[in-house]
């Protein structure tokens, strides 16, 4: 895992990916991996087609990732990996529309018109829950890098909205310990964030 003593950037992490640095990609499949999932899904998507899609988008973006940031005419690597993931959502309709009606669903055709159309593109409440679910994964990655006391001091204060003054009382802290253990994780949900944002 990239830990916040490295201090890791958006480049860094691509960087490492790029020079085939397996800790990289681990990490980009662990952050990302349940996004693409999401997105197969609202396709309607489903069981080992599902686990094909995103065989199929990391292999895309392994074989391009060189081109990331510098022709791909996006700043952001979930918008990148968005489109990568509806070319290959595409792909894998167009072999569904191959096989008879009975087995692939009269939705598909519907469903490919719309990817072909632009019909779907992102929104903002869908790009807001993609945010969501990255963040997510994050905090799952860097939990382990904190100890006890300094998650609850984060955890409490930010996601639960108790006090400081609350927190640091129950931990056995000043409020401005918990106010600097807060800071450090979230300075490193930042750091992670920035590296795949």
């Amino acid at each position: 895992m990239f830990s916040a003593n490295t201090n890791s950037t958006s480049i860094s992490l691509l960087d490492c990916a790029r020079k085939g640095q397996q800790r990289a990609w681990s990490e980009i499949v662990r952050l990302y991996g349940p996004l693409v999932v999401r997105w197969c899904r609202q396709y309607g998507i489903q069981g080992s087609d599902v686990d094909d899609v995103i065989q199929n988008v990391f292999m895309a973006v392994s074989g391009h990732l060189d081109k990331f940031g510098l022709k791909s005419g996006t700043s952001s690597f979930r918008g990148w990996l968005w489109t990568i993931t509806r070319s290959k959502i595409m792909d894998h309709l167009r072999k569904q529309k191959e096989l008879p009606i009975g087995i692939c669903g009269s939705g598909i055709q519907q469903i490919g018109t719309n990817l072909e159309h632009g019909d779907r593109d992102r929104s903002e409440e869908e790009d807001c829950q993609d945010l969501q679910e990255v963040v997510s994964q994050v905090l799952i990655l860097i939990r382990q890098d904190f100890s006890e006391q300094t998650w609850h001091a984060f955890w409490r204060t930010t996601a639960m909205g108790e006090s400081v003054s609350q927190v640091g009382k129950d931990l056995g802290m000043t409020p401005a310990a918990v106010c600097m253990c807060r800071a450090r994780v979230l300075r490193r949900v930042r750091e992670t964030l920035s590296k795949s944002a």
